[in-house]
């Protein structure tokens, strides 16, 4: 029987044997953690805060969805320029970015300077929303209000991710990535629930204390640039070639429930390693998928990414205010809460996915948080909304690190940066009418409607995901 360390990844991550590889590692989960806090921080105030500077609820909608348009061309511009540039420069530029746009919110009240800032410093839906966006193909998945996902940086740092780490342990590694963006998003609501309810017992204005948590936000950012900074050139595209690592010895007997990542007519069914997670620098072909199934595949995570464009946690908060007058404190705390348990179930992800398989994992779990987020529309009192939000977060992102692990061995290793970089573009357009649709219907008193549309298109993509992929053998 599989230990509790094989099962959460320990064995496999400390078989790497190589020191730089641990060093870099640690660097990313930091930096992934920092930014998590900084959007986590951010997110239950955004909207509120738009709100309070005298922008109606169309402005808020419309200015999200103009900064979700602003990010396409800002993931294109740094996927495309990561590699040949130098990765760890671009992650430390857009820390930098980070701060600046964390100091402009600080300072002004203006629309156009906000939109800029919050356009060049991932202040944005995309980064306070539900899947995580540049994990997932298939979604931020960073996209239930619990999946983190952040602009275009992840994107980077999944491949550094991937590249300094053998195929067997790949899975583990993004697993507890995400692990820690859960923890960061938790921590940074925490953070802000309780520096916003310190400072207005102080006397201060709702206002100015909202400020504040820029400012931490920058902070963050700061720290981060030092992260990225100081990272090996091991994690750069031209790092030599790392050696495959060994598996533990409890993990090499036969496993009858492995299957192939896709059906190869002809030939043997490779096993889990060389099917879900081999490296296209290993000798081993990796299978490919077929260009109709590529298309299949953008349409409905470009759907999934729309329906939870309609929901960020910013929209959720304002939702919770104006339904049931909720105290911030109490909103801060709730989105807490459910990161952390959103965080630790991902925890179950791997050992889950070896054994239902990835498409069960992913469709097993969605649909009954898709069900949840309808229930939401029609909580009757604070308590129970609150409560739904909890049950939702515990299920809605299992599936984000067997995605992200499953997409980094499709997309080779010399493209994986682009390649996620322009998967995460077309959801941020499919994102991008979300918030103007959601900001309408909150101006019409429905945005509790929001969560029947989002609930229902993530079905669809369910439905969708199973019928197509359910015999394509992409069990893990």
């Amino acid at each position: 029987m599989p230990s509790l360390a094989n099962e959460l990844g320990y064995h496999h991550i400390m078989a790497e044997g190589h020191a730089h590889a641990r060093r870099d590692i640690a660097l990313l989960y930091v930096s992934r953690f920092l930014r998590l806090f900084a959007f986590g921080a951010v997110a239950p105030i955004l909207v509120l805060h738009l709100r309070k500077l005298g922008f109606s609820d169309q402005l808020v909608g419309s200015f999200l969805s103009l900064t979700l348009l602003g990010d396409v061309l800002l993931s294109l511009v740094v996927t495309w320029s990561a590699d040949a540039i130098g990765r760890r420069r671009v992650l430390a530029a857009g820390a930098l970015l980070m701060a600046g746009s964390g100091i402009a919110f600080y300072l002004s009240s203006s629309f156009v300077a906000l939109l800029a800032a919050a356009v060049l410093g991932i202040v944005s839906p995309a980064a306070m929303r539900v899947r995580s966006s540049s994990f997932s193909a298939l979604p931020f998945s960073q996209a239930d209000a619990h999946a983190p996902t952040v602009g275009p940086f992840s994107a980077i740092e999944v491949g550094m991710l991937s590249q300094l780490v053998s195929p067997d342990a790949r899975v583990y590694v993004l697993m507890w990535y995400q692990v820690l963006g859960f923890v960061g998003t938790s921590v940074g609501a925490l953070t802000s629930g309780f520096i916003i309810s310190q400072l207005e017992k102080a006397g201060w204005h709702v206002v100015a204390a909202y400020r504040v948590i820029f400012l931490v936000y920058s902070l963050a950012a700061g720290i981060k640039v030092i992260a990225s900074v100081v990272m090996s050139t091991h994690a750069e595209l031209d790092a030599p070639a790392k050696p495959t690592a060994t598996p533990p010895a409890e993990e090499t007997s036969t496993d009858n429930e492995r299957q192939p990542l896709l059906a190869n007519q002809g030939q043997q069914a490779p096993s889990v390693a060389d099917a879900i997670l081999s490296s296209p620098e290993e000798p081993a072909p990796l299978p490919r998928l077929p260009l109709g199934k590529l298309i299949a595949l953008c349409f409905i995570f470009s759907l999934d990414a729309f329906a939870s464009s309609l929901i960020p946690n910013s929209f959720i908060a304002y939702y919770f205010r104006l339904s049931f007058n909720a105290p911030l404190s109490a909103i801060t705390r709730t989105f807490s809460a459910g990161s952390l348990i959103a965080g630790f179930s991902q925890l179950a992800a791997g050992s889950i996915a070896r054994r239902l398989g990835i498409i069960l994992t992913m469709v097993g779990t969605h649909i009954p948080a898709q069900l949840i987020t309808i229930a939401l529309a029609f909580a009757p009192s604070l308590a129970s909304g609150l409560t739904l939000y909890i049950a939702r977060a515990s299920i809605a992102s299992m599936d984000t690190s067997v995605r992200g692990a499953f997409l980094a061995a499709i997309i080779p290793a010399e493209s994986r940066t682009r390649f996620l970089g322009i998967i995460n573009v077309c959801k941020t357009l499919a994102s991008a009418p979300g918030p103007t649709l959601s900001g309408h219907l909150a101006s019409w008193g429905g945005l509790r409607w929001s969560f029947v549309i989002c609930g229902s298109l993530k079905i669809l993509y369910d439905l969708g995901l199973l019928a197509g992929f359910l015999k394509a053998k992409l069990e893990h």
